[in-house]
C-alpha cells in the first residue's frame, strides 16, 4: 500500500531505485548507421519547458531587403568549450556533409514550379541570395539568414525537395564560417530533417538526426535547450523503432538508447529543479513509454504484415523489467502528490501501477493497486465524484493507456457499423470467442484481418465488481474504414506471462 500521506519519505528512494535498476547503454559510438553515439561522461543538461520549439518556426522570416546585407545570424553565438566535450576526428565529422559550394544556388524554377508563377517571397529570397553572393562570394556570412528564409518558405509551399537542398547548403556554409559544431547549423539541420520527413526519407532523417545530436551536444550552452535536445533525440529513437528503420538487429538498441537519453534528461532535471518539480514528469513519461515497448507493445500498421502477437515480446518479461517500470510510475505518482494535483490524479496514477502489473500477468499485485484506487474513489464524497471516476472500473479498458497513443482505433458500441465484431473478455483480460458479425464487401481483407488480429491480441483491464475482476460477455464493437486504412492511430500488443504473483 502506498503511503500517500507522506510522499516526501519515499520520493528519494523511488528515484534512487529508478537509477539503480536502469539498463546501461554502451558508451562507444555504434558502427551501425541507425544508432546515436554516446559518451561515458555526458555533458550536464537540464530539463526545458515542453513548449520549447524543436524545429524552425513555421512563420516566414522577415523578407530580405537589399539595403541591409549585414550578417544577422540565425542563432545566438555561443563560446566553444572544447575542454568539456569528447573530441572527435574533424575529418570523420566533415565527411557527414559533402556539398559543392563553388557554384551559386540555382534560381531557375523546377519543372513543378513551371506550372505556376514563382512565389513572390521565394523570388525575393533568391534575389537577396544573388546579391549577397555578388557582394561576398559563395561563402558570404550574410547568406545563412537568407537560406533559412528561403528553405522555410519552400517548406510552406510543400516544395520539400528544393527545401532540402537549400538547408543542406546552409548547413555547409555555417560549418565553413562558424566551425564544425556551430550553433548556426541547428535551425538549418532541423529544417532539413522536417523536409526529409515530409518526403518520407526516414533513413535520411535518421542519419541527419545523428549528426544533429552531435552538433547539439557541443554547440548548445543553454541548459534548457540542451535538455530539450536530449528529449527530442529520445523521442526520435522511439519513433524510429516504431517505423522499423534500419536492420531488425538494431531495434532493441534503439529502445535502450531512448531509455538512456530520457534518463540523462531526468538526472539533469533533478539537478536543476530538484526532485519535487513537475518538470520531472516529461522524461519520466518517456521512460514509461519506452518500458512498455520493451515489454512487448507494438505499433499496428494496416499496410504491413506484423509478426507481433500476444506471444511475441522483444525481451522476456522478468522481475527486473517490471521493477524498472514500477519505479518510474511510483516516481510520477509521488511528484503529482507532492504538487497537490488532486485526488483524481492520484487515482489515475495508482491505476497506472495496477495496469503495469496486469500487463505483466502479476494479477494479485495489480489487484492491490486497483483496490487502493477503488478506496480512493470511495473516499470522495458521492456528490463530488465525476462521471469519469465513477466509471473507471465499470467497463473493460484496452491497455496500455499512453497519452496520445490509443491501444486500438476508434470504435463504437453498435451493431450497424461497417465492420462489426463480437467478442468476450476473460477475467484476466484476454479476448475470447471473437467473431465477425458484419463485414464490408470490399477488397480490403488483409487490412481488416490485421485489425481483427490487433483486437484479439490486446490485453484488457476487465471490469471489477466488489473489488474483483469479472469476465465480460457479448461485447459488440463496430469500426469504420478509417480504422483499418491507417488514418487513425492504432497499436496493439500484450504480455506473455501470466503469473498469480
Amino acid at each position: 500500500m502506498l503511503q500517500h500521506a507522506k510522499p516526501s519519505q519515499y520520493q528519494h528512494l523511488l528515484l534512487l531505485a529508478l537509477f539503480v535498476t536502469a539498463t546501461p547503454v554502451a558508451n562507444a559510438e555504434p558502427s551501425n548507421a541507425t544508432a546515436l553515439s554516446s559518451t561515458a561522461s555526458p555533458e550536464p543538461l537540464t530539463q526545458a519547458a515542453p513548449q520549447t520549439q524543436d524545429a524552425p518556426s513555421t512563420g516566414t522570416p522577415n523578407p530580405p531587403t537589399m539595403a541591409n546585407e549585414a550578417d544577422n545570424g540565425v542563432q545566438p553565438s555561443v563560446s566553444e568549450n572544447e575542454a568539456s566535450v569528447v573530441q572527435s576526428s574533424a575529418t570523420d565529422e566533415a565527411a557527414a556533409l559533402v556539398i559543392d559550394m563553388s557554384g551559386k544556388l540555382d534560381s531557375a524554377p523546377t519543372p513543378a514550379a513551371v506550372l505556376a508563377p514563382e512565389s513572390r517571397l521565394v523570388e525575393e529570397y533568391r534575389e537577396a541570395i544573388r546579391q549577397a553572393e555578388l557582394a561576398g562570394g559563395a561563402y558570404a556570412p550574410a547568406l545563412t539568414e537568407h537560406l533559412v528564409g528561403l528553405g522555410t518558405t519552400l517548406q510552406q509551399l510543400k516544395r520539400h525537395a528544393e527545401a532540402v537542398e537549400v538547408f543542406k547548403r546552409g548547413v555547409q556554409l555555417a560549418r565553413i564560417n562558424s566551425g564544425l559544431y556551430s550553433a548556426e547549423q541547428l535551425t538549418l539541420l532541423r529544417g532539413e530533417i522536417l523536409s526529409h520527413m515530409a518526403l518520407g526519407d526516414f533513413a535520411l532523417v535518421d542519419e541527419r538526426q545523428r549528426y544533429l545530436y552531435r552538433v547539439e551536444r557541443r554547440a548548445l550552452t543553454s541548459p534548457a535547450d540542451s535538455s530539450q535536445a536530449l528529449l527530442r533525440q529520445a523521442q526520435w529513437q522511439r519513433q524510429a523503432y516504431l517505423l522499423e528503420i534500419g536492420d531488425p538487429e538494431t531495434q532493441a538498441g534503439r529502445l535502450m538508447l531512448s531509455w538512456d537519453l530520457y534518463r540523462m534528461a531526468l538526472n539533469e532535471t533533478i539537478d536543476t529543479y530538484g526532485d519535487r518539480s513537475l518538470a520531472l514528469k516529461i522524461p519520466l513519461t518517456g521512460m514509461m513509454e519506452t518500458q512498455y515497448l520493451f515489454a512487448g507493445y507494438r505499433a499496428f500498421s494496416p499496410t504491413r504484415s506484423s509478426s507481433s502477437s500476444a506471444d511475441d515480446n522483444l525481451v522476456p518479461l522478468n522481475n527486473d523489467s517490471y521493477r524498472r517500470g514500477e519505479s518510474v510510475l511510483k516516481a510520477i505518482l509521488e511528484v503529482n502528490v507532492i504538487n497537490n494535483l488532486g485526488a483524481e490524479q492520484t487515482i489515475d496514477d495508482t491505476i497506472a501501477l495496477g495496469d503495469w502489473a496486469w500487463w505483466f500477468g502479476k494479477f494479485n499485485r495489480a489487484q492491490v493497486y486497483y483496490s487502493e484506487a477503488l478506496g480512493l474513489i470511495e473516499a470522495i464524497p458521492e456528490e463530488e465524484r465525476s462521471a469519469r471516476v465513477v466509471n473507471l472500473f465499470s467497463q473493460p479498458t484496452a491497455l496500455p493507456l499512453l497519452a496520445g497513443n490509443a491501444p486500438l482505433p476508434q470504435h463504437e458500441t453498435r451493431e450497424d457499423g461497417t465492420l462489426v465484431i463480437g467478442f468476450d473478455i476473460s477475467g484476466t483480460g484476454r479476448v475470447t470467442n471473437l467473431e465477425r458479425l458484419r463485414e464490408p464487401e470490399v477488397e480490403e481483407e488483409k487490412a481488416i484481418r490485421r485489425l481483427v488480429r490487433a483486437l484479439k491480441n490486446t490485453r484488457f483491464r476487465p471490469p471489477f465488481a466488489d473489488g474483483m475482476p469479472v469476465a465480460q460477455e457479448g461485447l459488440v464493437w463496430s469500426f469504420e474504414p478509417v480504422s483499418w486504412r491507417g488514418l487513425a492511430p492504432s497499436v496493439t500488443a500484450a504480455s506473455t506471462t501470466e503469473t498469480g504473483e
